[in-house]
């Protein structure tokens, strides 16, 4: 119990040290690389960018930063023969690192709650602030679309001549209603436009259309609503089972049929390190309705849940290098092997989730596969060296 305090107390002093300096270190040569774009913008812009990008540099660190802990304390133990005399006891050494991977398991724990609660939000409003700048031209963000269709559901068709994210508005609008592939409604609209439902009510109590029954009515039925579509200056047309077609104009017309949120036609969160698992599996659905690609999100979601066990076995790989003393290679080069073995995983990551993307690979195997090629890495290291 005593050794396995002191061992874990050097590991997390070493943990903590590295950790601090590689924050510092990641953010000013961040900064370095932006100087021009910070010379530009307001000291508050920088510190807002700076705070909303402390998770996600805590996230990508934490890696490189277990693998450097657990080279300098466990390493050093090593080269002063305190593992050995542990071992000469009769203690198994696999047994004696147990709490470095527990924390290594916690670590891991803690950046998959990292990325499914504090991570989107900052990654979104860090890429809010930076898209501001001259930098959007590398990270285009769209907020609006020209000619493009919208599969709602089976139900629902939505076409648009221009929509807009920003002011979650649209003109020249064609809706499509169908019921057993027959259609039932179409509307035809100037203009439509997301609002509340208390300024829906406030235009039709100023102008209130022929076709409602009344004021009193539409409260009631926008009343489980917070907010719903209105289309402006436009045509309703009822298509009925007899053939005729029913016409109706309106300037007006609140579209409380629907369910379809803004963000449905144009998310502001792009990417999946701005949303977390279920928002990137609805965003999903969305696309797939529309018949767009989604192999990009679905490689996303699945390497949200492949990605924290990077910490895991790197820790393995790293603990499997350095545990044992020995005379031909000092400590510094197992430092070097683990540091190559490392730089490659992460390349092999990306390689991965490139192919994920691009159709190469599925995506789930383009998340999870560099993953189990290191982990078997990391295996076949733990079984020479503990057995050695």
């Amino acid at each position: 119990m005593k050794f396995s305090r002191y061992l874990i107390w050097n590991f997390l002093k070493m943990f903590f040290l590295i950790f601090i300096g590689a924050i510092v270190m990641f953010v000013v040569i961040d900064f370095v690389g932006n100087i021009r774009t910070w010379l530009t913008r307001e000291m508050n812009d920088v510190v807002d960018y700076y705070l909303c990008y402390l998770p996600n540099i805590v996230y990508l660190i934490s890696p490189v930063v277990l693998f450097l802990a657990v080279i300098a304390s466990v390493g050093n133990m090593a080269k002063h023969l305190e593992l050995t005399a542990v071992q000469s006891s009769g203690r198994s050494m696999f047994r004696a690192l147990q709490p470095i991977f527990f924390f290594g398991l916690l670590v891991t724990l803690g950046s998959f709650v990292l990325s499914e609660t504090i991570l989107p939000e900052a990654n979104y409003r860090r890429l809010e602030i930076m898209e501001t700048n001259a930098q959007k031209r590398k990270n285009k963000r769209v907020k609006e679309k020209r000619d493009f269709a919208f599969i709602d559901s089976e139900k629902a068709s939505w076409f648009f001549r221009h929509y807009s994210s920003v002011s979650k508005a649209g003109r020249d609008v064609l809706l499509l209603f169908k019921e057993s592939g027959q259609l039932t409604i179409r509307f035809d609209a100037r203009r439509i436009r997301f609002e509340s439902v208390d300024e829906v009510i406030k235009i039709f109590e100023r102008r209130p259309e022929k076709f409602l029954p009344s004021i009193d009515s539409l409260k009631t039925i926008l009343a489980s609503r917070d907010s719903c579509w209105l289309l402006e200056k436009g045509f309703k047309r009822n298509f009925l089972p007899t053939g005729n077609v029913v016409t109706e104009s309106f300037f007006y017309y609140p579209l409380y049929e629907v369910e379809t949120l803004p963000e449905d036609f144009i998310n502001e969160r792009q990417t999946g390190d701005e949303m977390n698992t279920k928002e990137v599996e609805k965003r999903i659905g969305v696309l797939r309705r529309s018949g767009e690609d989604t192999r990009t999100l679905e490689t996303a979601f699945h390497f949200k849940y492949a990605s924290p066990w990077t910490n895991f076995i790197v820790l393995l790989i790293g603990a499997a290098l350095c545990h044992r003393f020995s005379r031909s290679g000092g400590l510094s080069q197992k430092f070097g092997i683990g540091l190559f073995i490392i730089f490659s995983y992460y390349i092999i990551i990306r390689l991965g989730l490139k192919m994920g993307e691009n159709g190469a690979l599925s995506p789930w195997l383009g998340a999870y596969g560099p993953h189990f090629i290191f982990l078997a890495i990391a295996g076949v290291l733990l079984y020479r060296s503990f057995r050695l």
